[in-house]
């Protein structure tokens, strides 16, 4: 790809434009048109290198989250992750080299559904089961830098400052825009006035609902989603430390 191909699949990861025609804006900066801009992002939807433009959630605020982990004989392993994948409050689900080899992420509304999952699970599988919930976040960005694996210093923030906010009380009326924002926002001149029309809101009232959400850490980045794997980069690894309890804090920091 050209380099303002480039800027735009790497620089817009974060701090989309929350303006009415936000893909103007962002072509304008590339000194590009905006039907160039639109067409590439489509292109790239399609073709699997990016997921979306939109949101991702810190699903911490609207409920509680865990990671667990199964450890399953390699024959059943298709079978036992088309099963996980039918939970709708699995939203990642990896095959990973340990013993532990199928590792999930579970979100739920409320403690007494995530164990019922988890119970469910146990007992449809018959097979051991690790349950790891968050206890204290010392960095997550989801943003990755194209540049060699760099990253932006604009990338390097305190999650943990947002992480500590309360879980948020929402009506049903912002439960159905995070709804219909969730598959991404729409690649059209004015994506925020098609949510809007959806869930019977003004363009004005979604953008400054949207800007509330990322200032409260509700929505902890909005901007260009890409997939990595399609991107070209293979190697992946989750690390685990058994650290002593009293030094976890300060070596996740220091990390």
């Amino acid at each position: 790809m050209d380099a303002a191909d480039f800027e735009l699949l790497n620089g817009f990861q974060r701090d989309f434009p929350l303006t009415s025609e936000p893909f103007r804006q962002i072509a304008a900066q590339l000194g590009r048109g905006e039907s160039e801009v639109l067409a590439a992002l489509r292109c790239w939807q399609d073709d699997g290198k990016i997921s979306r433009v939109g949101a991702v959630f810190a699903t911490r605020k609207l409920g509680v989250s865990t990671l667990a982990a199964l450890a399953v004989p390699p024959e059943r392993l298709e079978t036992v992750a088309a099963w996980v994948n039918g939970y709708p409050e699995v939203n990642h689900n990896y095959q990973r080299e340990h013993d532990f080899n199928l590792w999930f992420v579970l979100t739920a509304a409320s403690s007494i559904r995530l164990q019922e999952i988890l119970t469910d699970i146990g007992e449809r599988t018959g097979l051991p089961l690790l349950d790891l919930p968050l206890l204290e976040a010392f960095h997550i960005d989801l943003a990755f830098d194209l540049r060699h694996g760099e990253k932006h210093k604009r990338s390097v923030f305190p999650v943990a400052a947002t992480d500590r906010l309360p879980t948020l009380e929402l009506s049903p009326l912002d439960r159905t825009l995070l709804a219909a924002l969730q598959p991404g926002l729409p690649l059209v001149s004015r994506p925020y006035q098609v949510l809007a029309d959806a869930v019977g809101l003004s363009e004005r009232r979604v953008i400054d609902k949207l800007r509330g959400w990322l200032e409260q850490g509700l929505i902890k980045r909005l901007g260009v989603i890409v997939r990595h794997r399609e991107l070209g980069y293979r190697a992946n690894a989750m690390v685990v430390w058994d650290i002593p309890d009293a030094a976890v804090s300060a070596v996740g920091r220091r990390l």
